[in-house]
């Protein structure tokens, strides 16, 4: 595993996880977990195992502690109310420039871009104005297009590659910050990237053994660009 990524194999495709990858909002993200479970349930987590559920659809982060209606609410209620704390505290949003001056970058470049997330629809209609990435990219998966088939679940990545019609597995890369990220790109067959300034720590990621380990956002397009120098 390394640090140099984008260069080494001549990618036809790139796809992309937002939080935690493309913008930071691991703090926001544990911040609207706490604050909603202990609205609706009565109950919460420690820090740590907040930020492990960074990365599981919205919908299974309120079932953490079992059928809502079992607290007199419901999933939908919850996550309303989670969405609601999240825009609420939108300032606190941090996109990674240097990893979307990469994404634009190699789009520009003629290379095939998704982003796959575990986000909603709901939530993506919130966030991507304002990661300003959607002229960008040719497809864009949510969890509500694969449902119930999740990350880990190869069926996102696979979607993806559908959407943008790349055949061979093994010609793309799937970029992200949680171990559910290299866990579908491993399953449905592409390289994988884990990056070190998410959620997850690098601990976490070594196990899952991506095929590249990508320290700061500054490596995403410093490679890109060293190998583009050199060919």
């Amino acid at each position: 595993m390394t640090s140099a990524l984008i260069g080494q194999i001549p990618f036809e495709a790139i796809l992309w996880d937002v939080d935690g990858t493309l913008i930071d909002t691991t703090a926001l993200i544990v911040g609207a977990l706490d604050a909603t479970l202990t609205q609706f349930t009565g109950k919460s987590l420690p820090n740590k195992e907040l930020r492990a559920l960074i990365g599981i659809p919205l919908d299974q982060q309120m079932r953490i502690f079992g059928d809502p209606e079992n607290f007199g609410t419901t999933a939908e209620e919850m996550a309303a109310g989670l969405i609601r704390h999240y825009e609420e505290r939108r300032e606190q949003e941090r996109p990674i420039g240097e990893a979307i001056e990469a994404l634009i970058y190699c789009k520009r470049q003629g290379i095939k871009t998704a982003l796959v997330t575990s986000k909603s629809d709901e939530e993506l209609a919130n966030t991507l104005p304002r990661l300003g990435v959607s002229a960008y990219c040719d497809a864009i998966i949510s969890a509500n297009q694969v449902a119930p088939y999740y990350k880990p679940h190869p069926r996102p990545v696979q979607l993806a590659l559908q959407k943008l019609n790349v055949v061979d597995p093994g010609k793309a890369i799937f970029i992200g910050d949680s171990i559910y990220d290299v866990q579908s790109g491993k399953a449905a067959g592409t390289l994988t990237a884990a990056v070190l300034w998410g959620a997850a720590t690098e601990a976490t990621l070594r196990d899952q053994n991506p095929d590249f380990l990508i320290s700061s956002p500054e490596d995403l397009l410093n490679e890109w660009l060293k190998f583009r120098a050199a060919a």
